[in-house]
């Protein structure tokens, strides 16, 4: 045999060995889904629950910028209006205020060495859009039911979390459910903002009574009819957070007249900063929450994408370079950098002493604001341009909470039992949520809303046409309250 063919022969093996390991690999990526159990449904009335929550959206409890003057007129009418209408809950659970605004009920357990658990919503919305009142087609604080769903700001930001939790509340205590795990329920007024006066508080309050919380579960993740990625109905439960974190850029130099530009002018060195910094992105990784969200649906992936991800040591760079250059996923594998004001300048013929801009990064889970103002530092270099924290809001990112935990599972098992045909996949938040005041006094916190929507419907939230589907709200009590009786019993 010539050697040319040898050469052949073993160039042919080392193929077929490439081959059968990136097959063997794509088809023994695990199946972490489950089967559902039988579907809970409660007996409740439906016209009732639905009349409340109607009446629920048409208070006007509007959270604006933080510096606003908020009219608290609307929040003091909401409590009255659930405490007229959940009778049981007021009477025999305890109820804790603070700041006036923000309630935090406990349901006492009958084991007292058993950590209790969280649950949390906030009554709080944003404003409406002035200039697109038209485009509502029924009124945004209207509660009309109609067309199959609820109107309104709020059904899905996040009262329908509010109102289930209690109309779940008020259901268990009318059939004398006892828990043998206590749990608490907070409603936060000003989750909007920033949440300082509602969930910071009862964080708080948790340390300073040594309150070691079993979980928690907010707001973060819904059900998603449509996801593109697996092409199939999907319930995202967030397990961590992106940090948040403003920073506002200064550069400095001599002023003068617009006739005679030095070089050096603090526009052109601010806009080169800039420049510098989105040329120059954050390194991106696969790991952490999104290598969790990954790893738990990678067996449902279409096939080319089952073999990237099971052959991630070839892969890997192909597979973080592709998600980086995608807008729409890039936030998912790095911290993302973001121009969002611009200052400078008084007169158009004079030059500016200085120029500002403040930039905005979202943290990935283990970043840290130090790490990032490294980055800033060392991408931009220069002595003439200066750098703060801006404004009142700087959060780390959150602990990525464990999937492999009896909790999640528990947590997975309820949204099957709910909703049946999905698949169930963690994911990292980008935005913030009240939950990350509780980093510390749990290492489980979820992020998992029991609605469903579209991805067109996305845009929805905060936003015109602000709605909820009677059948989603109406299963959110069922989910309640089949997860409560899991997490207690």
């Amino acid at each position: 045999m010539s050697m040319f063919k040898k050469i052949l022969l073993v160039l042919l093996g080392v193929v077929l060995a490439l081959m059968t390991i990136i097959l063997v690999n794509t088809f023994r990526l695990g199946n972490t889904q489950i089967e559902p159990g039988t579907p809970v449904e409660v007996d409740w009335d439906r016209d009732a629950m639905l009349d409340r929550f109607s009446r629920a959206i048409q208070y006007k409890t509007i959270s604006g910028d933080e510096d606003d003057v908020r009219d608290t007129t609307e929040f003091y009418a909401f409590l009255n209006f659930i405490e007229d209408e959940f009778p049981l809950v007021h009477e025999r659970l305890e109820r804790t205020m603070f700041n006036e605004l923000t309630p935090l009920y406990y349901w006492e357990g009958s084991d007292p060495n058993l950590n209790p658990i969280l649950y949390m919503g906030h009554y709080d919305v944003v404003p409406i859009d002035s200039t697109d009142i038209g485009g509502w087609e029924y009124g945004p604080f209207s509660g009309s039911i109609a067309d199959g769903y609820i109107w309104g700001r709020g059904t899905l930001d996040n009262k329908n979390n509010v109102m289930s939790l209690l109309e779940t509340m008020e259901y268990l205590l009318t059939v004398d459910f006892q828990p043998r795990r206590g749990f608490y329920v907070s409603f936060g007024h000003d989750e909007e903002i920033g949440g300082h006066e509602g969930a910071r508080a009862i964080s708080r309050y948790f340390q300073d009574n040594d309150i070691t919380l079993h979980y928690v579960l907010d707001e973060g993740g819904a059900v998603v009819l449509d996801n593109p990625m697996l092409g199939h109905k999907t319930a995202m439960v967030g397990i961590a957070e992106k940090g948040y974190l403003s920073l506002e850029l200064t550069a400095r130099t001599r002023g003068g007249h617009s006739s005679s530009p030095p070089k050096d002018m603090a526009i052109v060195k601010l806009s080169e900063a800039i420049l510098k910094l989105n040329n120059n992105q954050f390194p991106a990784a696969v790991d952490g929450a999104t290598e969790r969200m990954f790893d738990a649906v990678a067996s449902k992936l279409p096939f080319h994408l089952r073999m990237v991800y099971g052959n991630r040591w070839a892969t890997e760079r192909l597979m973080t370079r592709m998600m980086a250059s995608d807008p729409s996923v890039a936030p998912m594998v790095r911290t993302t950098t973001a121009p969002t004001i611009l200052r400078a300048g008084v007169k158009d013929n004079v030059l500016p002493n200085e120029a500002r801009a403040v930039v905005n990064f979202r943290l990935l889970p283990g970043e840290t604001f130090d790490s990032v103002k490294e980055h800033v530092t060392k991408v931009i270099n220069d002595d003439d341009v200066t750098m703060r924290e801006y404004g009142p809001i700087q959060v780390p990112p959150s602990m990525v909470s464990p999937v492999s935990s009896s909790t999640y599972r528990m947590l997975q098992q309820a949204i099957m039992d709910r909703f049946q045909d999905l698949y169930v996949m963690p994911y990292l938040v980008s935005g913030a949520t009240d939950s990350r005041y509780f980093t510390g006094i749990t290492d489980q916190i979820y992020r998992f809303s029991p609605v469903e929507f579209s991805m067109a419907d996305m845009g929805i939230i905060h936003g015109t046409g602000e709605r909820i589907s009677v059948d989603s709200y109406v299963g959110a009590i069922d989910f309640y309250v089949h997860l409560i009786q899991m997490s207690t019993e």
